[in-house]
């Protein structure tokens, strides 16, 4: 069962963090741009890593087969991870106004030290690592998170920085035991998943800075991020069946089409019915769950479809198990639809006065 939930736990992360990512880049706000960098940032490094876990749980002896790949995506979030957490501090620095010197001087330095640590050939990446060298290169890195919480803890007040300090905390914590011990207890990498989780909230705060109420344009700009993941969607479908040499059906093939439908296309229509209206208060909830059911019907196609192609005809989980994913998508994204539709026709009623009967 562990072995389906990651893949599908590790695809809504990348889908979540990524969607949020890309709608707060299209914000006016530059330091919304700039916490949207940090999630599409995180996202994309963590893909590297996270696409490889997936199709090892969904690949027989998968943890064997895709270890340089497994290795190598380490590398790339290792990278990504520290231009993260420079990116949050000049994101620290701008809601804070903390202009001290000396610290950016100290966080440089730390991040520089994390990158030289990380190209060392000594890590051995493409192999199952050097784990002294896996532990070296995680010391600058966890002074900076260190800092980083002290200093957002003093800051806890500001606007845009409150439960920062807490969640870059929890990650660290959670991450620790991965890092030291997880090599000789491989349970101990099951504590990956609150660390990620701690990271979407993380994000989801800055989300909920940024974008506090519902709007009309907020409708088209739901809409471009729905086109853009579309459009993702399309790319790795493509790319990886080319990788595979798959010609075969498979479930990736409609992940783009329900994006670009259930998502761009549905946004934007709303957005055309509703732009005259200032704000939408009664549409929050339904169109959450309207999201919620089309992230976790693409989660599911995405699963089945790179299992398809990983597992090569090999059974690992009953397909019913399978299917039934797929199902609660369907069912979430069937209420939100209705519910919007029944808000719509609710509003209308009271807005516009009522027709004559013929």
């Amino acid at each position: 069962m562990m072995y389906l939930m990651e893949p599908f736990f590790d695809v809504a992360y990348l889908g979540v963090v990524l969607g949020m990512g890309i709608r707060l880049l299209l914000e006016e706000e530059n330091d919304a741009r700039i916490f949207g960098l940090m999630a599409v940032l995180l996202g994309l490094g963590d893909a590297f890593h996270l696409i490889p876990r997936v199709m090892s749980n969904l690949t027989p002896d998968g943890f064997s087969c895709y270890i340089p790949l497994l290795s190598w995506g380490e590398f790339v979030t290792s990278i990504t991870m520290t231009i993260f957490y420079l990116l949050f501090y000049r994101y620290y620095q701008s809601m804070s106004g903390d202009k001290d010197k000396r610290k950016s001087r100290l966080v440089y330095i730390l991040v520089a030290l994390r990158l030289l640590l990380v190209l060392l050939p000594q890590n051995e990446w493409g192999t199952e690592g050097n784990y002294f060298f896996g532990l070296l290169r995680n010391v600058p890195f966890a002074l900076l998170g260190l800092m980083l919480v002290i200093w957002t803890a003093k800051a806890k007040d500001k606007p845009g920085l409150q439960h920062t300090a807490l969640l870059i905390a929890a990650s660290f914590l959670f991450y620790a035991p991965v890092v030291i011990g997880a090599r000789f207890v491989p349970l101990l990498g099951l504590l990956m998943i609150p660390k990620t989780v701690a990271y979407v909230l993380l994000v989801y705060v800055g989300y909920r800075h940024f974008i506090p109420a519902l709007q009309p344009k907020a409708l088209l700009k739901q809409a471009i991020t729905f086109l853009t993941l579309g459009l993702c969607g399309g790319v790795f479908y493509r790319e990886f069946t080319k990788a595979f040499g798959w010609t075969g059906r498979t479930a990736l093939s409609v992940v783009h089409v329900h994006l670009l439908v259930l998502g761009f296309l549905f946004f934007l229509l709303l957005f055309l019915l509703l732009e005259k209206e200032k704000q939408l208060p009664t549409y929050g909830r339904p169109l959450i769950v309207y999201i919620t059911g089309l992230t976790w019907t693409v989660v599911a196609f995405m699963v089945r479809g790179i299992y398809t192609i990983t597992a090569e005809g090999v059974a690992l989980f009953p397909d019913a198990m399978l299917s039934g994913m797929a199902g609660i998508g369907h069912i979430l994204l069937g209420i939100g639809v209705v519910w919007t539709m029944l808000h719509m026709l609710k509003e209308k009623k009271r807005l516009l006065p009522q027709e004559e009967s013929i």
